[in-house]
């Protein structure tokens, strides 16, 4: 007898672990930049200009004197004689909030379209594959970078190969799995935005620290691209297409007790029929596309859907492109790796599960509709706690994120169960795409304004207090 969870065999959950794998190596590369961006603008010059601790100065009780003092206070600040502030680049600043932000989100968001476009007409798993190539390769090209336009190119580069992951892999898992496992399918899958994320703070500021070679934070770039690779060598040769049919609906109707139980070969014969309605009917691209987005216009509760998610993405990338700015600003002195580390994989990953599992439970019992409560809920408990993340100073801070990362991220996976729930077979890839192009054009690009806000109200901390726990409790309100 096979091996099953859930009702689904064990090649399928393997299948989800592998993606879920090439996902979380796309994530490094994608936040390492916030990670490294202090050693980045200093070696290639780029962005704001302040006073730092002497990278040579081990002393600890001489950081918080630097911060703030302009340029002639900063180069008089020494002890016997020896100074230990220096003047040099912060790694903030409006060009690191472009190069975060809209450099990569400008193709990755209609990169994404055009994949899952041709994701609904092709071998998806082949097209995973390429992507998980071309991201690994960006990151290790970025390593070799010596030059702001360099960083620029290389960066529309990763966003382009990134683009194909939610939209492919959603829909490969649409066609893995039945309604009753598909929420914590998705939520698996999406774990590898948090170990990507608590990942490229270890990456980031350990593989840095540790000057391999003497290139800094080059090799946290080579080490991001590289088991990239081998990752994608595992799903191109231990990952099978899933067939493209409605058996994920027959499935549900069958849990449901619709089908027939005294006529099993009529059911047979429905089947076969609809496998070969849709390999008959397969729609060209821009038809794909133009069904995907009437659908999207004229479905109320997809656009408020699309609404609530894009405010929250907002949030999650204010958060997540400042974080080590806002520590290396109010705490230098904190090891930010091992911490966001723990909060990030262990809160996050532990967030987005038991969202999938809550979900579908609630589901289970309620209805497809109810889904939309974890969503509601979940936000509403987030909010308070991230603005004690802000509040709070070190260690407090940090239990206080983890705890709201256990609720905060219930959302992603729970919304992109939703979105492919209400959506035909035949164009899932292009919807998520088309979900993703939204969502992420405006939680990517609004992050943007962190850098002329914070001097409006007074400091990044006050910024943050808007932009990331503001727009948790207005995300919820949709």
């Amino acid at each position: 007898m096979a091996l099953t969870f859930r009702g689904e065999s064990w090649y399928s959950w393997y299948s989800v672990i592998i993606m879920m794998g090439c996902y979380a190596f796309g994530e490094l590369g994608h936040f390492l930049i916030g990670i490294v961006s202090r050693p980045l603008a200093q070696d290639v010059k780029f962005g704001d200009q302040g006073c730092l601790p002497n990278r040579t100065d081990t002393n600890k009780d001489h950081i918080k004197d630097c911060f703030g003092s302009n340029y002639t206070s900063c180069s008089e600040m020494t002890i016997n004689s020896t100074t230990y502030c220096e003047w040099n680049y912060l790694g903030s600043g409006i060009e690191y909030q472009v190069l975060a932000g809209p450099a990569f989100i400008a193709v990755f968001t209609v990169m994404g379209i055009i994949l899952g476009v041709i994701g609904d007409l092709y071998n998806r798993v082949r097209l995973l594959s390429l992507c998980v190539t071309v991201y690994s390769l960006m990151a290790i090209l970025t390593g070799f970078s010596s030059q702001y336009w360099q960083l620029i190119l290389l960066r529309f580069g990763f966003g382009a190969g990134e683009a194909g992951c939610s939209p492919l892999t959603a829909s490969i898992v649409a066609d893995k799995f039945s309604l009753r496992s598909r929420g914590l399918a998705m939520s698996l899958f999406n774990w590898g935005i948090y170990f990507g994320y608590g990942l490229a703070f270890t990456v980031g500021n350990y593989v840095t620290q540790a000057n391999i070679i003497g290139q800094g934070w080059r090799w946290s770039y080579f080490l991001t691209g590289l088991p990239g690779l081998i990752m994608m060598a595992l799903l191109i040769t231990t990952v099978k297409e899933p067939q493209r049919t409605d058996v994920v609906a027959k499935k549900a109707s069958a849990e449901e007790g619709v089908l027939s139980e005294n006529h099993p070969e009529t059911d047979d014969h429905l089947l076969a029929e609809s496998t070969n309605q849709v390999k008959q009917e397969k729609p060209n691209g821009f038809a794909t596309f133009c069904k995907a987005l009437k659908l999207f216009v004229s479905n109320p509760a997809i656009l408020m859907l699309l609404l609530a998610a894009s405010v929250r993405h907002t949030a999650s990338f204010c958060w997540a492109y400042n974080t080590q700015i806002y520590f290396n600003l109010y705490y230098p002195e904190v090891d930010l790796g091992s911490w966001m580390l723990l909060c990030s994989i262990v809160g996050g990953s532990i967030g987005i599960a038991s969202g999938g599992i809550i979900s579908d439970l609630v589901v289970s019992k309620y209805g497809i509709n109810t889904r939309l409560w974890v969503l509601v809920i979940s936000q509403a408990v987030a909010s308070p706690l991230a603005a004690m993340v802000l509040y709070l100073s070190p260690p407090y801070c940090f239990i206080t994120l983890l705890s709201a990362y256990l609720f905060a991220e219930m959302w992603y996976g729970v919304a992109m169960t939703v979105v492919v729930e209400m959506i035909p077979a035949e164009i899932r890839s292009t919807a998520v795409a088309l979900f993703a192009f939204v969502i992420s054009n405006i939680g990517g690009n609004v992050p943007i304004f962190i850098a002329p806000l914070k001097h409006v109200v007074g400091g990044l901390r006050q910024a943050l207090y808007i932009m990331y726990s503001g727009f948790y409790l207005l995300s919820k309100r949709f």
